[in-house]
């Protein structure tokens, strides 16, 4: 549950945030026509609001969730990302190689591991799959 708490109070802060700037430059377009700087936005006292210490991206896994080409049947692999409890993660890479028809069939997708509590990338492709598909993700961790 602190995962999904954690992710909506930085999605509506991000939401705030761009809301107060679009309607900042809608007003001066309307009041005044020469051009207005952006307003300051002091990013420490946002986190202190929502109680967080430390915000960070994690680096890229160098080891992908990856499947080679031809393998001509169902198949996925999963790669650990993060844990759950303080992070959100999002697809970075999505790499398509040798798609042979309209029936190749290729997923990426970012799913929480009930059992470990960690997020992982996952590549599937269907059966008679004949292209190469790669997948890799980044996490927002905060503290």
């Amino acid at each position: 549950m602190k995962p999904i708490i954690y992710s909506a109070i930085v999605a509506i802060v991000a939401s705030v945030l761009t809301t107060l700037i679009m309607s900042s430059s809608n007003q001066a377009d309307v009041t005044n026509s020469a051009p207005m700087s952006a307003p300051e936005i002091n990013y420490e006292e946002i986190l202190d609001r929502i109680d967080i210490k430390q915000l960070s991206v994690s680096m890229e896994p160098a080891a992908a969730a990856w499947i080679r080409l031809n393998t001509g049947m169902e198949s996925s692999e999963q790669k650990i990302l993060a844990n759950a409890a303080n992070s959100a993660c999002f697809l970075t890479h999505v790499e398509i190689n040798g798609i042979q028809s309209a029936q190749d069939k290729n997923s990426c997708s970012i799913t929480l591991d009930d059992f470990t509590g960690y997020w992982q990338v996952n590549a599937s492709i269907g059966e008679g799959t004949q292209s190469e598909l790669y997948c890799n993700a980044r996490c927002v961790v905060w503290e």
